[in-house]
């Protein structure tokens, strides 16, 4: 029988910094192999139509999650991400089920 994850991803926070012209979005993520999170960055490139960026994945120990709240897993992000973090419902909905599922 499969494993049944409790979420697909979860939209955790994002960012726009004017100056720079940078967007970034980061999210919980899922797969086969474990938790993840995804951070999505898009910049303008060099020409007109060019946009630059990139993706980073960090890959999490499965039980990641144990003990967490949104807020003390908030800590463990900088400030332009943590406060979106700590008030993300959907997060601290997902920590509070997992941990609940764990006993």
């Amino acid at each position: 029988m499969k494993k049944q994850h409790l979420h697909k991803a979860i939209f955790l926070a994002d960012h726009r910094d004017e100056e720079r012209l940078e967007y970034a979005r980061l999210s919980l993520c899922f797969s086969e192999e474990g938790p993840y999170l995804l951070e999505d960055v898009i910049t303008p490139g060099w020409a007109a139509s060019n946009y630059g960026g990139g993706v980073v994945r960090t890959d999490l120990p499965a039980d990641f999650y144990k003990g967490l709240t949104a807020e003390s897993f908030a800590e463990r992000f900088g400030g332009r991400f943590r406060e979106q973090i700590r008030q993300n419902a959907e997060l601290a909905a997902f920590l509070e089920e997992a941990n609940r599922r764990q006993g």
